[in-house]
């Protein structure tokens, strides 16, 4: 076996990004919100798992390979998708079993697992608002396995999360899931941010690994979370992008939210012109 070639130049949003994705198999059918979820599962079919069907959380049935659209619901999404169904279908489709691997971002998130979409303080006279959680809550309920993607910071990463929107493992008690009618062997599996990577040890979330390569230390991700975190018997440096992940990386993401970003002035001109 030929001996993987590291890159060297890249940021933790690459790492992220690239770590994201290598959590896809080539079988897996993924259901992904828009943002870094829909980033990875359109690397990963552009590189190690091109057999892996798509499913953006609005409905739209990719199994072919797609460029990164601007959001989940767009000419640039639907354009030759193999279905193009609804967010009912694709949530039974969940709740029946039929999704492998769920991605989804957060406001928040806690020690275990639990993601807040919904609001920071009060729930009734919130410091902030989200605009709630879409298709999240069925992605941490009903998919087989759930991967939480989000870059990290304190104010983010909470012992407790200020409103449940999508359960992971609640209060960390065994069988808690099942209680609430959840099914068996379901919930978070991994956490992957731009500093570390983590996995779930008895239901709590447990650092796996840091982007070392990157310049990040084990000091920089404690001091970015609420509690003290667990760390893994097997804690590592996280691996690198090998010089392949990160030119199809730019090919087919960063360039991609280059157009983006240039359209982004276009779209709100027209957008004001239309009101």
């Amino acid at each position: 076996m030929a001996k993987k070639k590291y890159a060297k130049d890249y940021t933790p949003t690459d790492q992220m990004v690239i770590s994201a994705a290598r959590q896809i198999k080539d079988t897996d059918v993924v259901y992904v919100g828009v943002g870094f979820p829909i980033e990875a599962g359109v690397l990963a079919k552009n590189l190690h798992a091109p057999n892996c069907t798509v499913i953006l959380e609005n409905g739209i049935v990719r199994s072919s390979l797609f460029e990164l659209p601007w959001t989940t619901d767009t000419m640039e999404s639907q354009s030759f998708a193999e279905q193009l169904t609804g967010l009912l279908y694709v949530n039974c489709l969940a709740q029946a079993g039929y999704l492998t691997l769920g991605f989804m971002g957060g406001g928040q998130i806690d020690r275990y697992g639990n993601i807040n979409d919904t609001a920071v303080g009060d729930y009734r006279k919130p410091i902030h608002r989200w605009m709630g959680s879409g298709g999240g809550n069925d992605v941490m309920s009903f998919c087989q396995r759930t991967i939480i993607i989000l870059e990290q910071s304190k104010r983010r990463f909470l012992e407790k999360v200020d409103f449940n929107t999508c359960p992971g493992y609640f209060d960390g008690k065994l069988f808690r899931r099942e209680k609430v009618g959840l099914s068996p062997n379901t919930g978070p599996v991994r956490v992957i941010t731009d500093l570390a990577t983590y996995t779930f040890e008895n239901r709590e979330m447990t650092l796996k690994t840091v982007h070392t390569g990157c310049g990040v230390t084990l000091e920089k991700v404690k001091a970015e979370l609420s509690w003290d975190i667990k760390i893994a018997k097997d804690f590592t440096d996280t691996e690198p992008p090998t010089e392949e992940e990160m030119r199809v990386y730019r090919e087919k993401i960063v360039a991609a939210r280059r157009v983006m970003q240039r359209g982004a002035p276009i779209r709100e001109a027209e957008s004001k012109t239309k009101s």
